[in-house]
């Protein structure tokens, strides 16, 4: 029985992985764009001039490239308001994004990433943020080993958001390391 609910669930974690549901509106008064790669920030600049916000909180972690977040903001009339999520994950982006957020008085807010993270992101980020939510997909160029990889670590990683509940409840320390330690290890070389 055991086995059953096991393979059901990785059934419907891989599901939501590789077949995620978006429901972009044409306009959002706030967009939280999640760091991926440097390539996202190009789409937020495009979803700003295509009308979708005038608004990007811009998660900017260290070593994530300045074309939005240093002096040299170019490229779009949208307001950008740069954070350095706290812890640099996923959480740590919706818990301080959504605060920018609701200090700007957004009541709508998108959340741009790549399609493997959009669910678990919908999941992270409505833990803090009860209004309107709506998703927006950035396409990611991976090879087929990076593409594997990330379903992987993209089904095992709902384990972890399953174990952190609240929208600011931190995931164990020492499971946080041996985390950490197993994506290195497993992680394709580039």
């Amino acid at each position: 029985m055991v086995g059953i609910v096991v393979g059901l669930s990785l059934v419907v974690l891989t599901w939501l992985v590789l077949l995620p549901r978006t429901n972009p509106a044409p306009r959002v008064d706030a967009l939280l764009v999640l760091y991926t790669q440097d390539a996202v920030y190009d789409r937020a600049v495009e979803l700003a001039n295509d009308g979708v916000t005038d608004l990007l909180i811009v998660s900017h972690p260290q070593g994530a490239d300045d074309r939005l977040c240093g002096n040299s903001r170019v490229g779009t009339e949208a307001e950008i308001v740069c954070f350095s999520p706290e812890p640099v994950t996923t959480q740590g982006e919706a818990m301080i994004g959504s605060d920018l957020a609701r200090e700007r008085g957004a009541e709508s807010l998108g959340i741009l990433t790549f399609d493997n993270h959009l669910e678990r992101s919908r999941m992270i980020v409505s833990r803090c943020w009860d209004s309107s939510l709506h998703l927006y997909e950035f396409e990611r160029d991976f090879d087929p080993a990076k593409r594997a990889y990330q379903v992987v670590y993209g089904v095992a990683a709902f384990g972890k958001t399953l174990l952190t509940p609240g929208c600011s409840t931190e995931f164990p320390r020492p499971v946080e390391g041996a985390v950490e330690w197993a994506k290195d290890l497993t992680r394709p070389k580039s």
